[in-house]
């Protein structure tokens, strides 16, 4: 069976409520929109909550799923950046501070509030790389592709993509390492 049948045959076992065909969308593409979710909103609850949220609409609505020329993926993907921006609007309205990574540092190891600041290092970070090291980054470590098929969203080749996600790394740890005012 050909990937393109395979895929077709998945999707329609999971349009008739297959357990097995549901459970192995979820294996294939739950990682990849969990890192989506995450890279986008930098909480690790606030993910996982919005993962499951994603999930559930795909049960609810993967009867109504049509196949219009595009992978289920860029189907996943739509409505985990719709849950996303949502939460993100929610959030931005009832503002609130977390009190634990201060009574962490309060009571001791400074760890969580090292992860924090380590974590917003990066999410300021980030943007500063150039569009191409950005783009193989997200293409590598948020969307979970290998770097054959880094290469071909690309249009490059694996050596260039290796040279290219080797220096977006070292920039970016640069770039961290500069805002956490430990660069030497």
């Amino acid at each position: 069976m050909t990937a393109p049948s395979l895929h077709n045959d998945l999707i329609h076992r999971a349009r008739a409520a297959d357990p097995e065909a549901l459970s192995a969308i979820y294996e294939h593409y739950g990682p990849a929109i969990y890192r989506y979710i995450y890279f986008r909103v930098g909480d690790t609850e606030l993910a996982r909550d919005l993962h499951s949220e994603v999930f559930v609409r795909v049960l609810e609505g993967i009867k109504r799923y049509e196949d219009r020329g595009w992978s289920i993926s860029a189907w996943l993907y739509r409505i985990a950046y719709a849950r996303t921006i949502d939460a993100l609007r929610r959030k931005e309205r009832h503002a609130q501070v977390d009190l634990e990574p201060w009574s962490v540092a309060a009571d001791g190891p400074d760890t969580e509030l090292d992860e924090q600041l380590n974590r917003a290092a990066l999410r300021r970070a980030f943007p500063r790389l150039g569009a191409n090291q950005r783009r193989v980054l997200m293409l590598r470590y948020i969307y979970g592709l290998s770097l054959d098929e880094t290469a071909r969203q690309m249009g490059r080749s694996i050596g260039a993509i290796k040279a290219l996600q080797h220096r977006a790394i070292e920039n970016l740890r640069r770039l961290v390492l500069e805002d956490l005012g430990e660069a030497g």
